[in-house]
């Protein structure tokens, strides 16, 4: 894979899913953030606005922030560590899909932020994959393509509260650089026509903290609690005199 994203389509897959990334953590925060990766090597994420930018890779590489060697279905962080988990193509290429996002979901503090990058089977690029995907070795053909509904669900059993679902990169999976500059006029219509065949899907959910209700309802549960409190102790009361 990190061959392929060297080649003219896999920078402008990259570049695209650089702005992406970035519009996902817009005007947040963080002291930590993890990205699990795909075989890009680097980071998607500004290392400049989290106390800590982490790489998760399998591999060694000399990405220009701090790696760690560990599988995406074994992360070696402790429980709620981590503040925002970003899956890269993960779910795409790993063993266990569904094991990776609990993995990242276990890691991951209450309320911490998950972005999961996957692509799209239902887009020109899942079509050109179920083409290519015996002939080409080691490139992103050969790679799972889920569909992003399924991760979805596996979100919400983790007691994930899904705030973006999105479809992006309509550019057609061309590997000339002259091919892709000519339907860069297609891709506007594409972006307008058909929102949900982009290439890649993006998903954001905050890890859900359990036990804290709203406001409104934790005033409601606490009036309810001081009835039965109030209620219970005048039931002894009038016990007791009898």
């Amino acid at each position: 894979m990190s061959y392929w994203y060297r080649t003219p389509l896999g920078e402008k897959l990259i570049e695209q899913e650089k702005v992406i990334v970035a519009r996902a953590i817009s005007g947040r925060f963080a002291a930590t953030i993890a990205q699990l990766d795909s075989g890009y090597h680097e980071a998607l994420f500004e290392k400049r606005l989290f106390g800590s930018g982490i790489l998760v890779s399998q591999l060694e590489n000399r990405a220009l922030c701090p790696v760690v060697c560990a599988s995406a279905e074994a992360l070696p962080f402790e429980p709620e560590s981590i503040d925002m988990v970003l899956l890269h193509h993960t779910l795409d290429v790993c063993e266990n899909p569904y094991k990776a996002v609990r993995e990242a979901s276990i890691a991951l503090k209450p309320g911490g932020l998950m972005i999961v990058v996957g692509f799209n089977p239902y887009s020109s690029w899942g079509l050109r994959s179920l083409f290519s995907a015996a002939r080409s070795n080691n490139s992103i053909w050969c790679s799972r393509f889920i569909r992003s509904s399924r991760v979805e669900d596996w979100m919400q059993v983790l007691d994930f509260e899904l705030e973006r679902h999105e479809k992006h990169v309509f550019t057609l999976p061309m590997v000339a650089p002259n091919w892709l500059n000519r339907f860069n006029g297609l891709k506007k219509w594409l972006t307008k026509l058909c929102p949900f065949f982009g290439a890649v899907y993006v998903l954001v959910g905050y890890k859900q903290v359990l036990g804290k209700l709203p406001p409104e309802l934790r005033r409601n549960s606490k009036r309810s609690v001081l009835e039965t409190t109030l209620g219970v102790s005048s039931s002894k009361r009038e016990s007791s005199s009898e």
